[in-house]
Formats: structure tokens, sequence, C-alpha cells
């Protein structure tokens, strides 16, 4: 009992020592999000001698902020309500006819998960079909990056769910299409929410791909926007702290609305089927 008692203990030392490595970051921009420049020269954790709201407000005064919000909103929710469509369409048709043919197809899909990303020939492809620093050619790009987890975890999850409701559905006069609609898509919302806020999460803070596909400052997302501040020779730690919490407020809304789907979803996805 004793040494159970002194395991559970250390677990949840080790539980609080990972949680201060996530955290500390993140107490770190937003102690300094309220600070001056020049008490941002060196980020610490130490409690801003003046508070210094006004940081929020010169966000907005010195920065495209709000195009860069509506770039964002635009390609995050292209991009991720085209994979779930696509998906999720594609794994249940894929689960429910695993004939020869269709189990080559979900082989392809796997590998789509398992090869890298290869920005040299992403960037070549994209400049042979005139998509380059397009708001299109991001979402393709994004869109083709998730159907392959996005089957993935509908197959697994459709698999778990009996055929006798698709026979159901049909034998009371249900098209494919309502089938789908109507029958098994409000079944499948655990892995469908999981995936949008996943997808969600990724797009919106994703800072490689944006920043070497989007030239054009005019279409820059909102991570990119932190240029704004930096510079060659002094940056504005405290202006990057402001605008990195403002841009986050999105996904911790979204993740906070959707967080109790995301175990269920995952876990439904992966394991069964």
């Amino acid at each position: 009992m004793r040494a159970q008692k002194i395991k559970l203990r250390v677990m949840e030392i080790c539980t609080w020592i990972f949680s201060l490595v996530v955290l500390i970051p993140l107490l770190l921009i937003v102690v300094n999000a309220f600070k001056t420049p020049a008490e941002t020269a060196i980020l610490t954790l130490k409690l801003p001698q003046e508070w210094q709201f006004s940081n929020f407000s010169d966000i907005f005064a010195k920065t495209n902020i709000v195009r860069a919000f509506l770039n964002s909103v635009l390609i995050t929710v292209a991009s991720v309500g085209g994979s779930v469509l696509l998906g999720t369409t594609a794994g249940y048709v894929l689960s429910r006819r695993r004939d020869s043919f269709n189990n080559k197809v979900y082989a392809f899909f796997l590998i789509g998960m398992i090869v890298p990303v290869q920005i040299i020939a992403l960037v070549e492809m994209l400049q042979t079909i005139h998509m380059m620093d397009s708001y299109i050619g991001m979402i393709m790009v994004y869109i083709g990056m998730f159907i392959p987890q996005t089957v993935f975890l509908v197959y697994g999850f459709v698999g778990s769910l009996p055929q006798e409701m698709d026979e159901a559905g049909i034998m009371d006069g249900c098209s494919a299409i309502r089938l789908f609609v109507k029958i098994m898509l409000p079944l499948m919302k655990p892995v469908v929410v999981t995936l949008f806020i996943t997808q969600f999460v990724f797009v919106w803070n994703d800072f490689q791909l944006p920043l070497y596909l989007i030239k054009s400052s005019s279409r820059w997302t909102i991570v990119l926007g932190v240029y704004n501040f930096l510079g060659q020779y002094s940056s504005q730690w405290n202006m990057v702290c402001a605008y990195i919490l403002v841009s986050s407020a999105p996904v911790v809304l979204v993740y906070l609305m959707g967080q109790k789907y995301i175990i269920d979803g995952m876990v439904a996805g992966a394991v069964k089927g």
C-alpha cells in the first residue's frame, strides 16, 4: 500500500514537471505582453513594473491584423471544411465497400500519412499550375495533407458501426446522400469534431507553409504578422507577445468548445473497426 502511494506521488510530481514545460513559455508570453519594450529586452517571468494594456491597441494600429485574421479564417475554414467533407465521404465508402480496388485506394491514402511534405517540390508544382501565392493554392495543399488522416480515422470509426443501419435506411427509402447526411454523419460526430479541431489548430498555427507559399503581405495569415515587430537590429518583444496572445484566442476558443469529443474521436477512429 505504501509502495503504491509512493508510486502515485512520483507520477504526480512527473505530471507537474511536464505541465511546467508547457506552461512556462505560455506564462512568459502572457507576462511580457504587458511590459514596455525596455522591460522585454530580457524575457523573464518577472511581473511588469507598469502594466501596458496599450500594447494590444497598438497591434491593431500598427499592423494589418484584421486583414490577416480574415485571411486565416478563409484559409483555415476552407481547408478544414474541404478535408473533412471529402475525407469523411471517402472514408465511409471505403469502409463499407472493402473490395480489392477500394483496399488499394485505402492503402494509397495510408501512404499519404507517411510521406513527408517536400517544400521544394510543392513550390515547383504550385508555380507550374500558377497557384503560387494564392488562397486556392494554399487551401489545396492543406486539403491534400489532411485527407489521408481524415480517411484513416473515419474508415476505422465507420467499421465499428453495424452495416444493418445502412440497410435499414435504404429500406426506408433513403438515397445514398440522404443516408450519409441524415443517418451516418450524426453518428460520426465525435470523429468529425476531433478532425475539425485538430486540423483547425494546425492550419491556424502553421507558420512554415504560408511562409514559403505566400509572398504577398496582403495575403499573409495571422501568424506571419509577427514579422511586423521583428527586425534585423531590434525586436519589439512586448508587441510580439501581445500579438501571439491575440492570434491564439480563436484556437483556444475552438479547442475549449470541442475538447470533450477529442479523446472519444481519436480512440474510436484509431482502435475500432
